[in-house]
């Protein structure tokens, strides 16, 4: 059989890279930036269309081009965030027609942080004038004139609609997810904003790593029992785990019962195992000190028969838990040799820093294909065992994301290609072994098939300049679902992968999302969040005098809700919620009446807006630049602190469980 014919795409690839070296020599000022930019993000799609074009050609040289895209890509990313490249992010450069880029109907810039440019806007060129109101086609509309499919539809989620969602009553867990029937729960007694979290794959225990005490200088372990959890209170304990410093990494075994903690030096595993009593002790013991001062202070992963991973720069240490020792072997000993130094630790008080040195590897595999590779973020993908990585620039200087075999001397297995930024997070389910998704630093969150080099979709899941903090990836009752964490735009959003559409978004109290995870047992879904109004002192700054609609307030939700359940009990269906139909978003939002002026619109919302319950509001205080005005939820809702919420799906939650909303000190 003669060889297959050898393509084109590889001098194409040549000739971009001519193209991005002139781009990147031209430092003539003939051009706007603007323009410029333009013209990198063209030679970026024009990469990515090379690839796609090799892939489905089935291009013999594939590895090769996907190999020299990737260089060229990294290369070009680099440049773009340097100073003479001068961007703060990309847009979207790896989408198609057929890989298509999902956006949000409801794009938005923020009403309060537009309020506060106009204000500052006024006081500069008119001092003492009055802020005038926005126009309309950047005002959104209140929460009263949204979309909200059924009765018991949180008030805290706001409604996209204008299509046909993927859940129906034939699929009951997912129709409660897709009408955000939720009921809330939150702890506001988090140590501090959580560096890292863990969810076990059973459920039992949800862990984060996070700082303590005075500016948060103090390590702290803190965790959840999900399975003695109350419906309407979260109890969570908070322990010292011994480290010498605040721990940035955090992971779950379920099969041992083990959770596992690290700092730059040291990684410590917990118990939850129920003790003799058949209670787990709150102060959970430790059981392991393992030593990673062989240049391994990455992420932590649990690999198959009982090992754990710490990624380093071009290697990997692993420890096999069975093989070492731990500290009930012998009780006061410690493990471990050497003596610990404790020089550079953050630690006010040193004295509760556990001694060990601890284990050392129990073997290291160095990453062959990559030598000075340093996955920042990693998460194995269980059907095949290889651990997706994602690198950070700070760390390595790239921005690579790559398929990791550990099994067989830590190979690279497969490139993914199209990220504009730093992977934040990966996402995988078991409703699907052959995908995952990227949460990323440009602001985007990207569906992989790991058997392909591209995204086949792409979301853009906030502001431009904004990060994708995490991603979750659910399949209730089969449907593919997505869960995206914002940071500026202080929501987590719900997408219909099948529909590529968002569904709603949820409220986080005006709270940047740090991370999300899913509790498959319960249908719970856990935002870690970060109050970015209070210091790190516990001082709240930046709010005003809150300006709640009587709407917006608990007694009006709970008259509501009393109204519900009466019809409930008499048989009586409410005819405005369509079940499974979701009014049109073009006519849910749009501000044109029948004249095409908006004027009655306007009129009507500018009606719901200022019918302000005074006395509620006068002891009620709001951030003056969130980004939510008070009447963009259907429940004002400030956290004004650190906190963890719990939004349990089903069929019949109590919709009157909500938090207080900040109130004046």
């Amino acid at each position: 059989m003669a060889p297959a014919q050898q393509g084109p795409w590889l001098v194409l690839l040549d000739r971009l890279a001519v193209h991005l070296e002139a781009h990147k020599s031209d430092t003539s000022g003939g051009e706007d930036r603007k323009a410029r930019n333009k013209k990198l993000v063209r030679i970026l799609e024009d990469v990515c269309t090379v690839v796609r074009d090799a892939e489905r050609k089935v291009a013999p040289e594939f590895a090769e081009v996907v190999e020299n895209a990737h260089g060229m890509l990294n290369d070009a990313l680099r440049y773009a965030y340097s100073q003479d490249g001068g961007f703060s992010t990309t847009i979207s450069f790896a989408h198609s027609e057929d890989e298509p880029l999902v956006e949000d109907a409801l794009e938005h810039a923020g009403s309060d942080i537009l309020d506060a440019f106009f204000k500052v806007y006024t006081s500069l060129l008119k001092p003492g004038a009055p802020t005038p109101k926005l126009p309309a086609f950047v005002r959104i509309r209140p929460w009263t004139k949204s979309p909200r499919p059924h009765p018991l539809s949180t008030r805290l989620s706001r409604f996209r609609g204008g299509f046909a969602p993927s859940a129906t009553p034939n699929t009951p867990l997912a129709h409660s997810i897709y009408q955000a029937r939720a009921q809330l729960t939150v702890d506001s007694t988090i140590p501090s904003v959580p560096f890292d979290m863990s969810l076990s794959s059973d459920g039992n225990i949800l862990a984060t790593s996070s700082g303590s005490g005075w500016k948060a200088r103090e390590p702290a372990l803190h965790y959840y029992l999900l399975g003695h959890q109350s419906s309407d209170f979260l109890e969570g304990v908070t322990m010292d785990p011994g480290l010498s410093d605040v721990a940035n990494y955090i992971a779950t075994d379920e099969s041992r019962k083990l959770v596992f903690l690290a700092d730059d030096h040291r990684v410590k595993s917990f118990s939850f195992a129920p003790a003799a009593s058949g209670k787990v002790p709150k102060r959970l013991p430790n059981v392991h000190t393992m030593n990673s001062q062989c240049d391994c202070d990455g992420p932590l992963a649990l690999l198959p028969n009982g090992r754990l991973a710490r990624a380093g720069r071009g290697k990997v240490a692993i420890w096999t838990l069975d093989a070492l020792e731990t500290h009930q072997d012998s009780p006061g000993k410690l493990i471990g040799e050497g003596t610990l130094s404790l020089d550079g630790s953050s630690r006010g008080d040193t004295s509760e820093i556990e001694r060990s040195t601890g284990s050392p590897p129990s073997s290291i595999v160095s990453l062959a294909s990559d030598p000075a590779y340093f996955p920042a973020v990693w998460h194995l993908h269980e059907p095949s065992g290889h651990l997706l990585c994602g690198e950070h620039a700070e760390e390595s200087g790239g921005y690579a994301c790559m398929s990791v075999d550990l099994e067989h001397g830590g190979k690279r297995v497969a490139r993914y290609l199209g990220h504009g930024g730093e992977v934040e997070r990966f996402a995988t389910s078991k409703g699907d072994p052959n995908v995952f998704l990227t949460a990323g630093s440009d602001g985007y969150a990207r569906l992989f098939d790991v058997r392909r080099p591209l995204p086949v979709l792409t979301f853009n899941t906030g502001l431009q300049r904004e990060a994708c903090n995490d991603v979750v990836l659910v399949h209730p009752d089969g449907i593919p679902t997505l869960f995206t964490a914002g940071d500026i735009t202080q929501q987590v959003k719900t997408w219909d992968i099948r529909a590529e559409e968002c569904v709603y978004e949820l409220s986080t109290g005006n709270n940047a999302v740090a991370g999300l995870a899913w509790d498959d047992t319960r249908s719970s879904l856990y935002v870690a969040t970060e109050c970015r109004y209070v210091n790190r002192m516990g001082f709240r700054t930046g709010y005003r005098r809150a300006r709640i609609p009587r709407w917006a307030t608990w007694a009006a939700v709970e008259k509501e809700y009393k109204a519900h359940k009466e019809a409930a009990r008499n048989g009586v269906v409410q005819e405005e919620y369509g079940g499974n139909d979701y009014p049109d978003v073009y006519d849910a939002y749009s501000y044109l009446d029948e004249d095409g002026d908006g004027t009655d619109e306007e009129s009507d919302d500018e009606a719901d807006e200022d019918d302000v319950d005074e006395a509620y509001s006068a002891d009620m205080r709001w951030p003056t630049k969130c980004f939510h005005k008070e009447s963009f939820f259907g429940y004002a809702y400030d956290a004004g602190e650190h906190t963890l919420l719990r939004w349990h799906f089903k069929d019949t939650p109590d919709i009157t469980q909500l938090p207080a909303s900040t109130s004046a000190d």
